[in-house]
Protein backbone atom coordinates (compact mmCIF):
# COMPACT_ATOMS: atom_id res chain seq x y z
CA UNK A 1 0.00 0.00 0.00
CA UNK A 2 1.19 3.52 -0.75
CA UNK A 3 3.04 5.41 1.95
CA UNK A 4 1.30 8.61 1.04
CA UNK A 5 -2.28 8.01 2.09
CA UNK A 6 -4.88 5.51 3.17
CA UNK A 7 -7.95 5.64 0.90
CA UNK A 8 -11.13 6.43 2.83
CA UNK A 9 -12.81 3.19 1.77
CA UNK A 10 -9.97 1.22 3.39
CA UNK A 11 -10.46 2.95 6.74
CA UNK A 12 -13.63 1.02 7.58
CA UNK A 13 -13.65 -0.42 11.11
CA UNK A 14 -14.87 -3.93 11.87
CA UNK A 15 -16.78 -3.14 15.04
CA UNK A 16 -17.12 -6.79 16.01
CA UNK A 17 -13.35 -7.27 16.19
CA UNK A 18 -12.70 -3.60 17.09
CA UNK A 19 -10.06 -3.41 14.34
CA UNK A 20 -9.72 -1.92 10.89
CA UNK A 21 -11.26 -4.28 8.35
CA UNK A 22 -8.25 -3.81 6.05
CA UNK A 23 -5.23 -5.68 7.41
CA UNK A 24 -2.67 -3.25 5.97
CA UNK A 25 -4.55 -0.36 7.54
CA UNK A 26 -4.60 -2.15 10.90
CA UNK A 27 -0.86 -2.80 10.65
CA UNK A 28 -0.23 0.87 9.96
CA UNK A 29 -2.37 1.83 12.95
CA UNK A 30 -0.47 -0.54 15.26
CA UNK A 31 2.90 0.67 14.02
CA UNK A 32 1.83 4.27 14.51
CA UNK A 33 1.16 3.59 18.20
CA UNK A 34 3.99 1.07 18.63
CA UNK A 35 6.37 3.35 20.64
CA UNK A 36 3.55 4.32 23.03
CA UNK A 37 2.36 0.72 23.19
CA UNK A 38 5.87 -0.55 23.90
CA UNK A 39 6.39 1.89 26.79
CA UNK A 40 2.97 1.10 28.27
CA UNK A 41 3.52 -2.65 27.96
CA UNK A 42 6.93 -2.60 29.64
CA UNK A 43 5.62 -0.46 32.51
CA UNK A 44 2.62 -2.78 32.95
CA UNK A 45 4.80 -5.88 32.91
CA UNK A 46 7.25 -4.55 35.49
CA UNK A 47 4.51 -3.20 37.76
CA UNK A 48 2.50 -6.43 37.61
CA UNK A 49 5.56 -8.63 38.12
CA UNK A 50 6.53 -6.68 41.24
CA UNK A 51 3.13 -6.93 42.88
CA UNK A 52 2.62 -10.55 41.80
CA UNK A 53 5.71 -11.40 43.84
CA UNK A 54 4.93 -9.04 46.74
CA UNK A 55 1.57 -10.73 47.22
CA UNK A 56 3.56 -13.83 48.11
CA UNK A 57 3.62 -12.34 51.59
CA UNK A 58 -0.08 -13.16 51.84
CA UNK A 59 0.70 -16.80 51.05
CA UNK A 60 3.15 -16.93 53.94
CA UNK A 61 0.77 -15.04 56.22
CA UNK A 62 -2.07 -17.45 55.42
CA UNK A 63 -0.19 -20.76 55.40
CA UNK A 64 2.82 -19.89 57.51
CA UNK A 65 6.43 -20.59 56.44
CA UNK A 66 5.51 -24.03 55.15
CA UNK A 67 6.90 -25.82 52.08
CA UNK A 68 3.57 -25.21 50.32
CA UNK A 69 3.81 -21.45 50.95
CA UNK A 70 7.37 -21.31 49.67
CA UNK A 71 6.37 -23.32 46.58
CA UNK A 72 3.66 -20.75 45.91
CA UNK A 73 6.21 -17.94 46.26
CA UNK A 74 8.45 -19.78 43.79
CA UNK A 75 5.53 -20.03 41.37
CA UNK A 76 5.00 -16.28 41.68
CA UNK A 77 8.69 -15.72 40.97
CA UNK A 78 8.40 -17.82 37.81
CA UNK A 79 5.51 -15.63 36.61
CA UNK A 80 7.57 -12.52 37.36
CA UNK A 81 10.51 -14.06 35.47
CA UNK A 82 8.23 -14.59 32.46
CA UNK A 83 7.28 -10.91 32.62
CA UNK A 84 10.95 -9.88 32.75
CA UNK A 85 11.73 -12.13 29.77
CA UNK A 86 8.89 -10.49 27.88
CA UNK A 87 10.38 -7.05 28.67
CA UNK A 88 13.75 -8.22 27.37
CA UNK A 89 12.19 -9.56 24.16
CA UNK A 90 10.42 -6.24 23.59
CA UNK A 91 13.68 -4.34 24.19
CA UNK A 92 15.52 -6.57 21.70
CA UNK A 93 12.81 -6.18 19.04
CA UNK A 94 11.47 -2.63 19.53
CA UNK A 95 9.99 -2.42 16.02
CA UNK A 96 8.24 -5.79 16.05
CA UNK A 97 4.47 -5.76 16.46
CA UNK A 98 4.41 -9.54 16.58
CA UNK A 99 6.86 -9.72 19.50
CA UNK A 100 4.89 -7.21 21.60
CA UNK A 101 1.62 -9.08 21.02
CA UNK A 102 3.15 -12.49 21.71
CA UNK A 103 4.83 -11.19 24.86
CA UNK A 104 1.54 -9.76 26.11
CA UNK A 105 -0.38 -12.96 25.45
CA UNK A 106 2.30 -15.20 26.94
CA UNK A 107 2.51 -13.29 30.22
CA UNK A 108 -1.27 -13.04 30.53
CA UNK A 109 -1.73 -16.76 29.91
CA UNK A 110 1.05 -17.74 32.34
CA UNK A 111 -0.14 -15.35 35.07
CA UNK A 112 -3.82 -16.27 34.79
CA UNK A 113 -2.96 -20.01 34.68
CA UNK A 114 -0.83 -19.82 37.81
CA UNK A 115 -3.45 -17.93 39.80
CA UNK A 116 -5.95 -20.84 40.22
CA UNK A 117 -3.07 -22.99 41.53
CA UNK A 118 -2.27 -20.34 44.12
CA UNK A 119 -5.94 -20.10 45.11
CA UNK A 120 -6.33 -23.88 45.42
CA UNK A 121 -4.22 -23.97 48.58
CA UNK A 122 -5.98 -20.98 50.19
CA UNK A 123 -9.73 -21.77 50.26
CA UNK A 124 -10.20 -19.65 53.39
CA UNK A 125 -8.95 -16.55 51.57
CA UNK A 126 -11.41 -16.94 48.70
CA UNK A 127 -13.00 -13.43 49.05
CA UNK A 128 -9.57 -11.83 48.73
CA UNK A 129 -8.62 -14.12 45.87
CA UNK A 130 -11.80 -13.24 44.05
CA UNK A 131 -10.96 -9.55 44.42
CA UNK A 132 -7.47 -10.23 43.11
CA UNK A 133 -8.88 -12.13 40.15
CA UNK A 134 -11.08 -9.16 39.34
CA UNK A 135 -7.92 -7.00 39.15
CA UNK A 136 -6.32 -9.59 36.89
CA UNK A 137 -9.32 -9.38 34.55
CA UNK A 138 -9.01 -5.58 34.50
CA UNK A 139 -5.34 -5.89 33.57
CA UNK A 140 -6.14 -8.37 30.78
CA UNK A 141 -8.85 -6.23 29.24
CA UNK A 142 -7.67 -2.68 29.90
CA UNK A 143 -4.13 -2.31 31.28
CA UNK A 144 -2.09 -4.52 28.95
CA UNK A 145 -2.18 -3.34 25.30
CA UNK A 146 -3.27 -6.23 23.13
CA UNK A 147 -5.64 -7.11 20.31
CA UNK A 148 -9.25 -7.02 21.50
CA UNK A 149 -9.98 -10.58 20.35
CA UNK A 150 -6.94 -11.91 22.23
CA UNK A 151 -7.88 -10.04 25.40
CA UNK A 152 -11.42 -11.42 25.25
CA UNK A 153 -10.16 -14.96 24.66
CA UNK A 154 -7.63 -14.85 27.51
CA UNK A 155 -10.08 -13.18 29.91
CA UNK A 156 -12.78 -15.74 29.16
CA UNK A 157 -10.35 -18.65 29.40
CA UNK A 158 -8.94 -17.44 32.71
CA UNK A 159 -12.45 -17.06 34.14
CA UNK A 160 -13.38 -20.60 33.07
CA UNK A 161 -10.21 -21.99 34.65
CA UNK A 162 -10.83 -20.08 37.88
CA UNK A 163 -14.47 -21.19 38.03
CA UNK A 164 -13.53 -24.80 37.29
CA UNK A 165 -10.99 -24.75 40.12
CA UNK A 166 -13.64 -23.58 42.58
CA UNK A 167 -16.13 -26.16 41.34
CA UNK A 168 -13.62 -29.03 41.71
CA UNK A 169 -12.44 -27.73 45.07
CA UNK A 170 -16.02 -27.81 46.38
CA UNK A 171 -15.38 -25.38 49.23
CA UNK A 172 -18.25 -23.03 48.32
CA UNK A 173 -21.94 -23.44 48.99
CA UNK A 174 -24.35 -23.43 46.07
CA UNK A 175 -25.52 -19.85 46.66
CA UNK A 176 -21.91 -18.64 46.90
CA UNK A 177 -21.01 -20.55 43.73
CA UNK A 178 -23.92 -19.02 41.81
CA UNK A 179 -22.91 -15.54 43.01
CA UNK A 180 -19.33 -16.23 41.96
CA UNK A 181 -20.36 -17.33 38.46
CA UNK A 182 -22.49 -14.21 38.07
CA UNK A 183 -19.58 -12.03 39.21
CA UNK A 184 -17.24 -13.69 36.71
CA UNK A 185 -19.76 -13.13 33.91
CA UNK A 186 -20.21 -9.52 34.98
CA UNK A 187 -16.45 -8.94 35.18
CA UNK A 188 -15.88 -10.28 31.69
CA UNK A 189 -18.86 -8.37 30.28
CA UNK A 190 -17.67 -5.07 31.75
CA UNK A 191 -14.09 -5.79 30.66
CA UNK A 192 -15.23 -6.58 27.13
CA UNK A 193 -17.29 -3.41 26.91
CA UNK A 194 -14.44 -1.25 28.23
CA UNK A 195 -11.78 -2.84 26.01
CA UNK A 196 -13.97 -2.69 22.91
CA UNK A 197 -14.85 0.95 23.53
CA UNK A 198 -11.16 1.82 24.01
CA UNK A 199 -10.04 0.01 20.84
CA UNK A 200 -12.81 1.57 18.75
CA UNK A 201 -12.11 5.06 20.13
CA UNK A 202 -8.41 4.78 19.27
CA UNK A 203 -9.12 3.65 15.73
CA UNK A 204 -11.79 6.26 15.12
CA UNK A 205 -9.37 8.95 16.28
CA UNK A 206 -6.69 7.55 13.96
CA UNK A 207 -9.15 7.40 11.07
CA UNK A 208 -10.16 11.03 11.61
CA UNK A 209 -6.51 12.08 11.65
CA UNK A 210 -5.83 10.16 8.43
CA UNK A 211 -8.83 11.67 6.68
CA UNK A 212 -7.84 15.18 7.77
CA UNK A 213 -4.31 14.52 6.60
CA UNK A 214 -5.63 13.28 3.27
CA UNK A 215 -7.67 16.48 2.82
CA UNK A 216 -4.64 18.60 3.71
CA UNK A 217 -2.45 16.68 1.24
CA UNK A 218 -4.98 16.83 -1.61
CA UNK A 219 -5.03 19.47 -4.36
CA UNK A 220 -8.71 20.51 -4.63
CA UNK A 221 -8.56 21.30 -8.36
CA UNK A 222 -7.01 18.08 -9.67
CA UNK A 223 -7.63 15.57 -6.87
CA UNK A 224 -3.91 14.72 -6.82
CA UNK A 225 -1.60 15.04 -3.87
CA UNK A 226 -0.12 18.47 -3.36
CA UNK A 227 3.45 19.49 -2.63
CA UNK A 228 3.07 18.87 1.12
CA UNK A 229 3.90 15.25 0.35
CA UNK A 230 7.38 16.36 -0.67
CA UNK A 231 7.76 18.83 2.20
CA UNK A 232 6.80 16.19 4.79
CA UNK A 233 9.66 13.95 3.65
CA UNK A 234 7.50 11.00 2.61
CA UNK A 235 9.33 10.71 -0.69
CA UNK A 236 12.66 10.37 1.14
CA UNK A 237 11.02 7.50 3.04
CA UNK A 238 10.14 5.89 -0.30
CA UNK A 239 13.76 6.25 -1.46
CA UNK A 240 14.97 4.68 1.80
CA UNK A 241 12.55 1.79 1.39
CA UNK A 242 13.74 1.18 -2.18
CA UNK A 243 17.36 1.12 -1.01
CA UNK A 244 16.58 -1.22 1.88
CA UNK A 245 14.91 -3.81 -0.35
CA UNK A 246 17.09 -3.25 -3.41
CA UNK A 247 14.08 -2.18 -5.50
CA UNK A 248 14.04 0.24 -8.42
CA UNK A 249 12.45 3.68 -8.06
CA UNK A 250 11.53 6.10 -10.84
CA UNK A 251 9.99 9.55 -10.96
CA UNK A 252 8.40 11.34 -13.91
CA UNK A 253 8.21 15.12 -13.92
CA UNK A 254 5.71 16.28 -16.55
CA UNK A 255 4.61 19.70 -17.69
CA UNK A 256 1.80 20.79 -20.03
CA UNK A 257 3.32 22.56 -23.04
CA UNK A 258 2.42 26.23 -23.66
CA UNK A 259 -0.13 26.19 -20.86
CA UNK A 260 -0.10 29.98 -20.66
CA UNK A 261 -1.51 30.10 -24.19
CA UNK A 262 -4.47 27.98 -23.08
CA UNK A 263 -5.25 30.48 -20.31
CA UNK A 264 -4.71 33.48 -22.58
CA UNK A 265 -6.79 32.14 -25.47
CA UNK A 266 -9.58 30.30 -23.65
CA UNK A 267 -9.57 31.74 -20.12
CA UNK A 268 -8.49 30.40 -16.75
CA UNK A 269 -11.63 28.29 -16.37
CA UNK A 270 -10.67 26.41 -19.54
CA UNK A 271 -7.13 26.08 -18.21
CA UNK A 272 -8.49 24.51 -15.03
CA UNK A 273 -10.44 21.99 -17.11
CA UNK A 274 -7.30 21.05 -19.05
CA UNK A 275 -5.39 20.64 -15.80
CA UNK A 276 -8.15 18.42 -14.42
CA UNK A 277 -8.22 16.31 -17.57
CA UNK A 278 -4.44 15.85 -17.53
CA UNK A 279 -4.47 14.95 -13.83
CA UNK A 280 -7.28 12.44 -14.43
CA UNK A 281 -5.24 10.85 -17.22
CA UNK A 282 -2.21 10.55 -14.91
CA UNK A 283 -4.25 8.97 -12.12
CA UNK A 284 -5.95 6.54 -14.49
CA UNK A 285 -2.60 5.27 -15.79
CA UNK A 286 -0.91 5.08 -12.38
CA UNK A 287 -1.17 1.94 -10.25
CA UNK A 288 -3.70 2.51 -7.51
CA UNK A 289 -2.26 2.14 -4.04
CA UNK A 290 1.30 1.88 -5.42
CA UNK A 291 2.19 4.94 -7.50
CA UNK A 292 1.74 8.52 -6.34
CA UNK A 293 0.59 11.46 -8.47
CA UNK A 294 1.52 14.91 -7.14
CA UNK A 295 0.65 18.35 -8.45
CA UNK A 296 4.17 19.74 -8.12
CA UNK A 297 3.60 23.23 -9.52
CA UNK A 298 1.04 25.17 -11.55
CA UNK A 299 0.86 22.88 -14.61
CA UNK A 300 3.67 20.58 -13.47
CA UNK A 301 3.03 17.09 -12.06
CA UNK A 302 5.27 14.51 -10.42
CA UNK A 303 4.70 10.75 -10.65
CA UNK A 304 6.49 8.52 -8.12
CA UNK A 305 6.79 4.94 -9.36
CA UNK A 306 8.10 2.37 -6.85
CA UNK A 307 9.65 -0.82 -8.22
CA UNK A 308 9.84 0.66 -11.73
CA UNK A 309 12.98 0.66 -13.89
CA UNK A 310 13.83 3.39 -16.39
CA UNK A 311 12.42 1.42 -19.35
CA UNK A 312 9.07 0.94 -17.60
CA UNK A 313 8.84 4.61 -16.61
CA UNK A 314 9.77 5.65 -20.15
CA UNK A 315 7.05 3.41 -21.61
CA UNK A 316 4.46 4.82 -19.19
CA UNK A 317 5.44 8.40 -20.01
CA UNK A 318 5.12 7.68 -23.73
CA UNK A 319 1.64 6.23 -23.25
CA UNK A 320 0.56 9.28 -21.28
CA UNK A 321 2.13 11.66 -23.80
CA UNK A 322 0.42 9.98 -26.73
CA UNK A 323 -2.98 9.75 -24.99
CA UNK A 324 -2.92 13.41 -23.94
CA UNK A 325 -1.87 14.62 -27.38
CA UNK A 326 -4.73 12.66 -28.98
CA UNK A 327 -7.39 13.83 -26.51
CA UNK A 328 -9.37 17.05 -26.52
CA UNK A 329 -10.87 18.74 -23.48
CA UNK A 330 -14.34 20.33 -23.79
CA UNK A 331 -14.20 23.85 -22.36
CA UNK A 332 -17.77 25.03 -22.96
CA UNK A 333 -19.62 26.80 -25.78
CA UNK A 334 -19.07 23.76 -27.98
CA UNK A 335 -15.30 24.32 -28.16
CA UNK A 336 -12.49 22.05 -27.01
CA UNK A 337 -8.77 22.36 -26.34
CA UNK A 338 -5.94 20.05 -27.33
CA UNK A 339 -2.49 20.24 -25.79
CA UNK A 340 0.74 18.29 -25.44
CA UNK A 341 3.05 17.59 -22.52
CA UNK A 342 6.76 17.07 -21.91
CA UNK A 343 8.24 14.44 -19.60
CA UNK A 344 11.52 14.08 -17.71
CA UNK A 345 12.40 10.83 -15.94
CA UNK A 346 14.94 9.99 -13.25
CA UNK A 347 15.50 6.42 -12.06
CA UNK A 348 17.44 4.61 -9.37
CA UNK A 349 17.75 1.04 -10.72
CA UNK A 350 17.34 -2.04 -8.57
CA UNK A 351 20.45 -2.87 -6.50
CA UNK A 352 22.18 0.32 -7.64
CA UNK A 353 25.57 0.60 -5.84
CA UNK A 354 25.43 4.41 -5.63
CA UNK A 355 21.88 5.51 -4.72
CA UNK A 356 21.32 9.25 -4.17
CA UNK A 357 21.26 10.55 -0.61
CA UNK A 358 17.91 12.35 -0.92
CA UNK A 359 14.83 12.46 -3.12
CA UNK A 360 15.70 16.02 -4.15
CA UNK A 361 18.47 14.57 -6.30
CA UNK A 362 15.92 12.52 -8.22
CA UNK A 363 13.63 15.52 -8.73
CA UNK A 364 16.52 17.71 -9.91
CA UNK A 365 17.63 15.04 -12.38
CA UNK A 366 14.09 14.66 -13.72
CA UNK A 367 13.79 18.45 -13.98
CA UNK A 368 16.96 18.59 -16.08
CA UNK A 369 15.55 15.94 -18.42
CA UNK A 370 12.24 17.80 -18.67
CA UNK A 371 13.89 21.05 -19.69
CA UNK A 372 16.06 19.20 -22.18
CA UNK A 373 12.83 18.02 -23.81
CA UNK A 374 11.47 21.57 -23.82
CA UNK A 375 14.64 22.92 -25.39
CA UNK A 376 14.34 20.20 -28.03
CA UNK A 377 10.85 21.23 -29.11
CA UNK A 378 8.57 19.86 -26.34
CA UNK A 379 6.08 16.94 -26.57
CA UNK A 380 8.73 14.33 -25.79
CA UNK A 381 10.27 12.07 -23.16
CA UNK A 382 13.82 11.87 -21.80
CA UNK A 383 15.22 9.86 -18.89
CA UNK A 384 18.35 9.31 -16.84
CA UNK A 385 19.88 6.96 -14.31
CA UNK A 386 20.69 8.77 -11.06
CA UNK A 387 23.64 8.05 -8.78
CA UNK A 388 25.04 9.63 -5.63
CA UNK A 389 27.50 11.97 -7.32
CA UNK A 390 27.16 14.11 -10.49
CA UNK A 391 30.02 12.30 -12.22
CA UNK A 392 28.10 9.04 -11.86
CA UNK A 393 25.03 10.25 -13.77
CA UNK A 394 24.34 8.31 -16.94
CA UNK A 395 21.74 9.71 -19.31
CA UNK A 396 19.43 7.96 -21.73
CA UNK A 397 16.33 8.60 -23.82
Amino acid sequence: MSLYHLPARRLAIDRRRAEFADRECEDRFIRHFLPERRAQLRASLLFSAFFYVVFGLTDIATLGPTPTAWAMVALRLLVALAALCACEAIARHPDSVRVSIRATCAVMVIGSSAFPILCWYQPAAMPWNLMSFGMILMAIYVIFPNRFVYSAAIGTGASLAFGAMLLVQGSLKLDDLVALVLMLILGNALGTIAARRFHLAQREQFRSAMLLEEVADCDPLTGCHNRRIVERGLLDAELTRAGRYGAALSVILCDIDHFKRVNDCHGHAAGDLVLGAFAGLLRSMAREGVDCVIRYGGEEFLLVLPETELAGAHALAERIRHAFAQASTPVGNGSSVTATASFGIACVPALHPYPPASFDVLIEAADEQLYAVKRGGRNGVRGTIVAAAPELLRSGT
